[in-house]
């Protein structure tokens, strides 16, 4: 693509987009006003100074933070590479694939990850879309970039996966410098690198990503890579840097969708009229408190500035007067505060259910009141319901965010030979059995909301044994049509229990071999034996005794 055409489709993708950002600059005064929509990026540190109660604020806040602690807890091991599904019984494999996830992890507590994904869960339910940017790997490793809304534009393929996206870059001339290269800025913005102004004075560019549809298979050069990159300065209108990457370096995750829009809605859409009356109410409150703390007076005008109505203060009346008892009294003082006090706690729940408060702070709390973390089967018996609420989203986080960057992450390990040396088992197999590249894994989550989900196969099995345990009494024989070996493997992998401490398949059955093998040799020494007291016992009878048994 020209340059031309990539701002005439930039265009066209923020015109599609227009209609959505006022709602957008709501949501942000509403739920976050540090990050209000302003061309400066100053945040409008005014706003805040408008709201008079913190629950809208609190609960996106809280969603976030219990998405970043349990499902992507930074001290924990919250995911797992593995081999495709006709190589999970091959050792070797199995082997490759983990230590490609050690490899991972240490990439990611290295860097920057674990904050920028916290800014995504932040814009995630109250704008309904986020999106991350994952830069290619370089001497400094792994580089992660939080997109805030209002800089970037996305569109779909024909599954209705985000596969391009434009977003607008305000730089300076020395950051142009150093992300885009000193020599291929225009000669305007590059006499600036180095200067005073290159500092201060920004530029607009636009960075197009998007699938290229021709590829030359004998090409390998970064112009020929699956996704092409552009940078286009749009002043001068002349493309700065044209290169590519293998897999969209992008994870744009909606929260949820909604009929054919692109764009995602959260919990701060559904709730966006429930921040306001809360904010009313409050106000109210504390007005009407107020007013109850230091009712108004009423007087005589003839008293106007001898009436004292500060702590201590003296207000003196004339005895003498057979009204004087009735001068200085209270004036519509009286209203009904618990009346907006019930309405203000039915608003703030509403808020709360739309941002799961409630589903995240039974994990903490939980973890707050005891020394043991929280357990999946306690998760699942305490919370079943709101998981179920919850699993839809935890979906659409999973395949639109973490797929895509873990996905990512893979590739770019096995691009940058930060793998150990692949067993034949995992390399593809191309036509004519020719082996090249490493197959692609997939992924295991281990995080404590995804047990928590697993969890409820258990408690099914609690309900369903609770229910067959008298039957199983009178009838032993039913509890045949039960597997209970893939049962306790399953229901203990529910739990959270580490793999190794789970004997494989193959041990499981030389266990089971050797018992059996121990079992038919006790038998058989019991046989033995009893057969050797039977001779002996023969052998004590008198002969007499033995001829009438016929014994000889």
């Amino acid at each position: 693509m020209t340059a031309a055409e990539i701002i005439k489709t930039r265009d066209n993708l923020k015109s599609a987009r227009n209609p959505l950002v006022s709602h957008w600059e709501e949501l942000a005064e509403l739920y976050m006003p540090f990050r209000t929509m302003s061309p400066s990026g100053i945040p409008d540190l005014n706003s805040a100074e408008e709201i008079f109660d913190t629950t809208a604020r609190r609960a996106a806040l809280i969603l976030a933070n219990g998405l970043a602690s349990l499902v992507t807890p930074r001290e924990e091991l919250w995911f797992e590479y593995q081999p495709p599904r006709a190589l999970r019984n091959d050792d070797g494999a199995v082997r490759f694939y983990r230590q490609a996830s050690e490899n991972a992890r240490e990439l990611l507590e290295a860097s920057n990850f674990y904050e920028e994904i916290q800014e995504c869960y932040i814009e995630s339910p109250v704008f309904g879309t986020t999106a991350l940017f994952i830069g290619d790997m370089d001497n400094d490793g792994l580089y992660f970039l939080n997109q805030p809304i209002q800089t970037y534009y996305i569109a779909e393929d024909h599954r209705h996966r985000v596969n391009c996206i434009y977003r607008d870059l305000t730089l300076t001339a020395d950051q142009a410098a150093g992300d885009f290269g000193e020599q291929n800025l225009p000669e305007e913005i590059r006499k600036k690198v180095g200067t005073p102004e290159g500092m201060t004075e920004t530029f607009e560019f636009i960075h197009a990503v998007y699938p290229r549809k021709k590829r030359d298979p004998k090409n390998n050069t970064a112009t020929n890579r699956a996704f092409a990159s552009i940078v286009v300065c749009e002043k001068s209108k002349e493309i700065v840097v044209e290169s590519g990457y293998e897999e969209l370096p992008y994870a744009v995750h909606r929260y949820r969708r909604h009929g054919r829009c692109v764009w995602g809605f959260g919990p701060g859409a559904v709730a966006k009229g429930d921040p306001r009356q809360v904010n009313f109410l409050n106000q109210m409150i504390d007005a009407a408190t107020e007013k109850a703390v230091f009712p108004p007076v009423i007087a005589p005008a003839g008293m106007e500035g001898e009436i004292g109505l500060g702590a201590m203060e003296i207000t003196y009346i004339d005895t003498t007067d057979p009204n004087a008892s009735n001068i200085l009294r209270e004036w519509a003082a009286s209203g009904r505060i618990d009346y907006a006090q019930a309405r203000l706690e039915d608003k703030r729940s509403q808020i709360n259910q739309a941002f799961h408060v409630d589903l995240f702070q039974m994990f903490a709390n939980r973890q707050a009141s005891s020394s043991s973390p929280l357990t999946a089967t306690e998760a699942s018996f305490v919370n079943n319901e709101k998981l179920s609420q919850f699993s839809p989203v935890f979906g659409r986080l999973v395949s639109e965010m973490l797929d895509p960057i873990l996905n990512r992450i893979f590739g770019m390990m096995v691009r940058n030979q930060l793998l150990p040396t692949p067993p034949p088992s995992v390399m593809s197999i191309l036509e004519g059995g020719q082996r090249q590249g490493i197959a692609m894994p997939s992924v295991l989550y281990k995080n404590r909301i995804l047990l928590a989900m697993q969890a409820r196969q258990n408690g099914s099995l609690m309900e369903y044994m609770n229910l067959a345990g008298p039957m199983l009494q009178l009838y032993p024989e039913a509890a045949d049509v039960l597997n209970f070996v893939q049962i306790v493997r399953d229901s203990s992998r529910n739990t959270g229990l580490p793999e190794n401490w789970i004997n494989p398949k193959e041990k499981v059955k030389e266990i089971q071999e050797a018992r059996a093998a121990a079992q038919q040799q006790a038998q058989q020494m019991a046989q033995a034996e009893a057969a050797a007291n039977v001779a002996n016992k023969i052998g004590n009878t008198p002969p007499d005794a033995r001829k009438q048994l016929g014994l000889g």
